[in-house]
Parts: structure tokens; C-alpha cells; sequence
């Protein structure tokens, strides 16, 4: 599940909790408003920066109505989507199960899978939303058992490094990301935006980039994405299967 807006999430989402706003939400199609041609220069940045083939595996954790799964799948990549909300995942079915994209209404705190994934993509997940994020890292650990020795781990959290302070969404900085993703191996951070990832394409993943994008942010209250990239090194491989 991903952010919903200061407005909308407000009385309605304190009378039917998170999970219920979603399913009344995801009844209006394409509800986050996202544009496939802003959109896809972002997703296939994603995965060439992460070394992705062709015929990949992907789990997309959190997917909302599929709209990135559509994304992944659109760039060749075999992708099964999970979400808590059955209206997502009824919309997601509706509108990309005839492309070969899997659907299943799944917590990823007790999901099983008959395997595991070469990639993990994880876009502003609601339990990341907390104050304890830098610290707390439970959730990650979770999600990395359901990822191969040497697999991606594609972190990507809605932040804005403005004044703006929003009522029920954290904005994580880097150094809240850079601190949860400390104990990981070669974890790569970078700050991006919809509109400057379109114009760069695979220039947005460099420290000049992310510079600006911050001081974008800071300035002008413009919003983005942190994202944290790294690889599941074999000994995180061990720890999952106890040996």
C-alpha cells in the first residue's frame, strides 16, 4: 500500500482505519493518478541501475492496484504483486491479470512463496511509515528472506525535504535511510523525482543528481522518492535458512 494524501486520509480513514481506506479508495481506478509515460523512464532506471534481465523475477510488495507491477512486467520483467487491500488486488487482476502478471491479497509479514525472488521492489510500504523506521528493522529482514543470494533489494519511500510536515505521513530523510540501511551490504542512495528521472534517464542515479533533487525539494517543496538499492549477500542468505 503507498501514501495517501494529507486530504484524504483524514476523517474518513479514522472512522474505517488505513486498511478499510484503502479498499474504498482502490474503487476508483488508477487512484494515485499515475502516468505511464512519466512513470516508465522512472521504473526502467530502476531496474537497469539494478542490473535486471530480462525474464527476472519480481515481488512487488505493497502493490496497491499494479500499476508498477505493470511497469516491471512492461520491461520484461516476471512479476507476482501482493497487497493487504482486496479492492487493489480485484483492480489490479481486472486491469493487468491478462498481461501474465500474478495477484494475490497477501501480508508480507506471514506470506510464504514455493520461491524465492531475484528481485524485491518495495515502494512507499505503509509499515515503513513510522518514526522508528531508522532504527527498526524488522520489516527489511522480513521482506529479504523472499529474496535470492545476490538478488535486488529496491527501496523507494515518498519523501519531500521541504518545511512541509505532514499529519500522517513521515517524510524519511537520507540519513533516516542511510541509518536503516546501515547493517546491509553496499547500499546505494539516491533521490529522485518524477519529472527530472523523465529528462535524465539513467543520469538521475548519480551523487550530482541527487544533490539537486534534495535542493529541488528544499526549495521549491517538490516531492520524491528516496531510494535505497542494494544486493542480498550470501550470509544474509545463510541467517534466512539457519544454517
Amino acid at each position: 500500500m503507498q501514501e495517501p494524501s494529507d486530504a484524504e486520509f483524514g476523517p474518513m480513514a479514522m472512522e474505517i482505519g488505513k486498511a478499510g481506506f484503502y479498499n474504498e479508495a482502490y474503487k476508483r481506478r488508477n487512484y494515485f493518478h499515475y502516468q505511464s509515460w512519466l512513470y516508465g523512464a522512472y521504473t526502467s532506471g530502476l531496474i537497469a541501475f539494478s542490473g535486471l534481465k530480462k525474464g527476472a523475477s519480481v515481488l512487488d510488495v505493497g502493490c496497491g492496484q499494479g500499476f508498477f507491477s505493470y511497469l516491471f512486467s512492461k520491461n520484461g520483467m516476471r512479476v507476482h504483486g501482493i497487497d493487504t487491500s482486496e479492492t487493489g488486488i480485484r483492480t489490479a487482476q481486472k486491469l493487468y491479470g491478462h498481461l501474465g502478471i500474478t495477484f494475490a491479497v497477501s501480508d508480507i509479514q506471514t506470506a510464504t512463496f514455493p520461491e524465492q525472488f531475484d528481485c524485491i521492489f518495495v515502494r512507499s510500504f505503509s509499515l515503513y511509515n513510522t518514526h522508528a523506521f531508522p532504527r527498526q528493522k524488522e520489516i527489511t529482514d522480513s521482506l529479504l528472506k523472499h529474496l535470492k543470494a545476490g538478488g535486488s533489494f529496491i527501496f523507494a519511500y515518498n519523501s519531500n525535504f521541504s518545511s512541509k510536515v505532514s499529519p500522517t505521513w513521515r517524510y524519511h530523510s537520507l540519513e533516516d535511510v542511510r541509518q536503516h540501511f546501515s547493517g546491509y551490504p553496499n547500499p546505494e542512495l539516491f533521490f529522485l523525482n518524477k519529472i527530472t528521472t523523465y529528462l535524465l534517464r539513467k543520469y538521475s542515479f548519480t551523487p550530482i543528481a541527487k544533490q539537486f533533487n534534495v535542493l529541488l525539494s528544499k526549495a521549491s517543496g517538490i516531492g520524491g522518492d528516496v531510494i535505497c538499492i542494494f544486493r542480498k549477500s550470501s550470509c544474509c542468505s545463510e541467517l534466512d535458512t539457519g544454517t
